[in-house]
């Protein structure tokens, strides 16, 4: 399978063939698309990740972004990275390469004003989407390890509210459109019965209920400085390490065995 490489485009500099290119791609994967929509949606964002992949250079998943700075409880600014649209073709999950260039992204914002918080808010109508970020956010809500802190859930409803008015819904933690804007397909992230016994994914399916309905679970995540490096540790931990662990681990196995034998 060919590689996926990213690129990141300002949504007005962003080509009308790829903006159709992506309506197909959405299609594909959500029910309750219209084109209008899905146009106006994507020029309320400020820029676009899209993925292509290396041998035919074809549009194969996307992710959209919005800066949003708010004012705080406390009066203090609130800055967050909100992201929209995204999909990924199905023969392409399981590559990382939106999640690094997200990554690369939220650090270049971070470094422009170090001393200040900077929030990833991910709104989630499929359980994989959640994962993405519990997975790779140590300091992420909702979660089933503990309750939200006061604090942090005053920063996610003041975003929320901000961006969704009176679709976000508090008091559930969900964002629910008085009409869908996009459902997942039947099959095409289910929560099945093997999904459940993972923690995660359970604990999404219970705050979110109705999320084959388009109904969204807000999420939040804090961006560090020390994210890139602990991403790229445990990369290199994934790939490199613990194999190579296993294989030395074989070889000594098998040479314990050739002696007995």
């Amino acid at each position: 399978m060919a590689k996926l490489f990213a690129k990141t485009v300002k949504i007005p500099q962003l080509d009308p063939s790829l903006r159709g290119q992506m309506f197909d791609l959405m299609s594909n994967y959500y029910d309750c698309m219209t084109l209008d929509r899905f146009n106006a949606d994507l020029n309320a964002k400020n820029e676009v990740i899209l993925l292509f992949d290396s041998a035919e250079k074809r549009l194969r998943g996307f992710s959209t972004l919005k800066r949003v700075t708010v004012e705080g409880p406390n009066g203090k600014p609130i800055r967050a990275m909100y992201s929209g649209d995204t999909v990924v073709e199905r023969a392409f999950w399981g590559q990382k390469v939106l999640g690094v260039e997200f990554l690369k992204i939220l650090w270049k914002e971070k470094v422009k004003n170090p001393f200040q918080p900077l929030y990833w808010l991910l709104i989630s109508k499929g359980y994989k989407t959640y994962l993405l970020m519990a997975n790779n956010f140590d300091t992420h809500y909702p979660r089933f390890e503990e309750a939200t802190p006061a604090p942090m859930q005053a920063s996610m409803d003041r975003i929320s509210e901000a961006l969704f008015g009176s679709d976000y819904h508090k008091d559930k933690g969900l964002v629910i459109f008085k009409e869908s804007l996009g459902q997942l397909k039947p099959g095409i992230a289910d929560v099945s019965e093997a999904d459940q016994t993972i923690d995660r994914a359970a604990f999404f399916a219970r705050k979110n209920p109705t999320w084959s309905q388009g109904t969204e679970l807000v999420c939040i995540a804090e961006m560090t400085f020390f994210m890139p490096f602990k991403y790229a540790l445990k990369k290199v931990w994934g790939t490199q390490v613990l194999p190579g662990l296993r294989r030395l681990t074989d070889r000594v196995t098998s040479g314990l065995l050739t002696e007995r034998a």
